[in-house]
């Protein structure tokens, strides 16, 4: 951890991209609320149009944790906080949900490792730092027990205490899960949706005296019905606006092989991760995998497997426990609980859900299996969930309960102490210790995330204006690292990466930008020149034009890519700021070119909707096609009489050609 305020530390990962997204996503939460912005809408990235977060992996969670810590510690420093935060408390949350069902806090202890500090947890610290953030899952689970196994009520009164007292905080739990991931939002709930269906079936079975049946099966679904509206209540106002942004749109769509792409292969389940220092490199075979071989992992470790069968097959008892010693209290009935037979169906169901729409053993794919993922894939709003493996979380929690009542059915054997040491000291040191060999990720792999001098620098200077980064995007994910420069500067910026990518038109919509983005030198269908230019500069506030010679920061760079990109877009910026033109400041990473002010602000056209990408003419001359109608936006510094002259071809037969201003039909 490096306590230097804005100073460049050590991250865990290896995903830079993410990284650097996630890094901007905790300054994002901060300068939002701290500026009175809503933190789910931004025009930081993407500028000027607004950009909607509903669907990005903002974890603004995460973002509020460590809002009062950016102050005075670094932004690298506060992201490792939040890795740590979230071993911490998923491990704490995991041992208050396993000592909940088992009574026991080595078998607590011994479970809470095996979810805390699985082979997926210690994967997404290749920089995803919201499926770092699992940590309020078991938290969700443990409330919803407990809302569900407290006694009857008998009054009013005890209806009101146990929402304040249980509901409440189930309903609190699974909103600080959607504050995370949406993703674990929907394997809370399918976690909640099994245990509705294990409670109904229960009550519909055991007979309990003269209850009726609607209490016994009945008030138990009620339970969780009402926890889940207290969750409703309060995830309302980010949720409403998703889905109505769901209805009017489709980029949040995943591609049609995407789920394919993201699914665990059957052998990764049982092969050490790649992260392993000591078996990992001797597993070579995912490198051909065309799919399966993908970022996250999903090993069991055999001792977790080992100790989950025999808590299946070494015990008769469905709910291997040692007895009310530790604080247990006596309104909760343990016949009552979910027994061993319940949470291994549950990682049954997981498990087969991470395999994805089609079975891939040894990456090759075995078709005309049927799939359960592909009934997900069917359902309403579930239909855009486009990675199966990470099923592997809620899978781990419940293969943590399952070694819970393994290690009861162990010390219920009644083998002697070693030297005094408690058995389950003895046994929980050991089985923690065979875990940690088989994932040995140590030392993990970390990457220095360094911005360069100047953009920090620009952060001092006064004012709210852009700057443009050059050269273009060729990829949406290159727009993080630019992202991380902006933590340090706070202008706004002409790129950008969310997680759910769609086209952001404008520099190829608007004059001199449009010059610096096609670096050909041949612009677009306007007859624009250095008037329309810095005109169009000086609308949206450009101050500088920065020429990044590090394409790719803390990437090895490809000399050929630099010299395929870097290049032009030099020769672009002379085209348009004037061919003598000098850097207003040069280091081995980058140029900076002041954009000069306009002698005299006139009007400009931008491309609006309904056009077709620019193309070029044998004579190198630009046009783009348009279907039944297309839109133009005339930007002008004030009033004006102006004359638009065009020259169109139809293709085919001869159409007739209409032109509105507003309403008025002018041609």
């Amino acid at each position: 951890l490096n306590f230097l305020p804005g100073a460049g530390s050590l991250v865990p990962g290896v995903m830079l991209e993410d990284r650097d997204q996630n890094l901007w996503n905790l300054w994002w939460v901060r300068y939002a609320l701290l500026h009175g912005h809503n933190p789910f809408v931004t025009n930081m990235i993407w500028y000027p149009t607004p950009v909607s977060l509903y669907y990005h992996t903002l974890n603004i969670f995460n973002g509020l944790l460590v809002l009062p810590l950016q102050g005075f510690l670094s932004l690298t420093t506060c992201y490792n906080i939040v890795v740590l935060f979230s071993f911490v408390m998923g491990g704490y949350g995991a041992f208050l949900l396993v000592h909940y069902v088992c009574r026991n806090r080595w078998a607590a202890l011994v479970g809470s490792v095996v979810f805390a500090y699985s082979a997926y947890h210690i994967a997404t610290m290749r920089s995803l730092l919201q499926l770092v953030s699992l940590e309020w899952v078991p938290f969700f689970v443990l409330f919803l027990l407990q809302a569900i196994y407290q006694p009857h009520w008998t009054s009013g009164s005890g209806f009101i205490r146990w929402v304040v007292r249980r509901a409440l905080p189930a309903g609190f739990a699974l909103f600080l899960v959607s504050l995370v991931d949406w993703y674990y939002t929907m394997y809370a709930l399918m976690l909640a949706g099994l245990i509705a269906l294990y409670v109904f079936v229960v009550g519909l079975r055991r007979s309990e005296g003269s209850m009726p049946i609607w209490r016994r099966a009945g008030e138990p679904l009620l339970r969780i019905a009402v926890c889940i509206v207290v969750y409703g209540v309060l995830v309302s106002p980010i949720l409403l606006p998703m889905l109505r942004e769901l209805r009017s749109t489709n980029y949040m769509q995943p591609a049609s092989d995407a789920a394919l792409s993201n699914s665990a292969d059957l052998l990764t389940f049982f092969q050490p991760a790649r992260d392993n220092k000591l078996l990992g490199r001797f597993f070579t075979n995912r490198k051909d995998w065309p799919y399966g071989s993908n970022r996250y992992e999903v090993y069991f470790t055999y001792s977790a497997l080992a100790l989950g069968g025999f808590a299946l097959f070494g015990t008769r008892r469905r709910r291997p426990l040692l007895g009310r010693a530790e604080g247990t209290s006596p309104e909760v009935d343990d016949r009552k609980l979910p027994g061993k037979f319940f949470w291994a169906a549950c990682c049954f169901f997981f498990f087969l859900l991470a395999l994805g729409p089609t079975l891939q053993v040894n990456g090759k794919q075995l078709k005309g299996i049927p799939m359960p993922y592909n009934l997900v894939a069917q359902l309403p709003v579930l239909n855009i969930s486009r990675s199966p493996d990470r099923f592997d979380m809620p899978l781990t929690l419940c293969l943590g309960v399952l070694v819970g009542y393994s290690v009861n059915a162990i010390l219920a054997r009644g083998w002697p102490p070693f030297g005094g040491i408690q058995r389950g000291a003895v046994l929980a040191a050991g089985v923690i210790a065979l875990i940690a060999l088989e994932l040995a990720p140590i030392p993990y792999p970390q990457r220095v995330a360094d911005i360069s001098a100047w953009y920090k620098q620009l952060g001092k200077e006064a004012g709210d204006f852009s700057i443009l980064d050059l050269p273009p995007q060729d990829d949406f994910w290159h727009g993080a690292f630019r992202m991380y420069n902006q933590t340090a500067h706070e202008k706004h910026i002409f790129g950008g990466y969310i997680s759910r990518e769609f086209p952001h038109p404008f520099l190829t919509s608007t004059p001199g930008y449009q010059e610096l983005t096609y670096v050909d030198g041949r612009g677009d269908m306007f007859g624009a020149g250095p008037d329309q230019w810095y005109s169009a500069f000086a609308r949206y506030d450009t101050r500088y034009i920065v020429l990044q010679k590090d394409r790719l920061p803390n990437y090895p760079d490809d000399p050929a890519t630099i010299e395929k990109t870097v290049p032009p877009s030099r020769d672009a910026i002379h085209a348009v700021l004037g061919g003598s033109v000098q850097p207003y400041y040069s280091d081995g990473e980058l140029e900076v070119y002041r954009v000069p002010q306009p002698a005299n602000r006139v009007p400009f056209l931008n491309v609006g909707d309904g056009w077709q990408p620019r193309e070029l003419q044998p004579d190198g001359t630009p046009y783009r096609w348009m279907g039944l109608q297309a839109t133009l936006t005339i930007d002008a510094p004030a009033a004006r009489q102006s004359f638009l002259s065009f020259r169109a071809a139809s293709l085919g037969s001869p159409r007739k050609l209409q032109i509105y201003h507003g309403d008025h039909l002018v041609f």
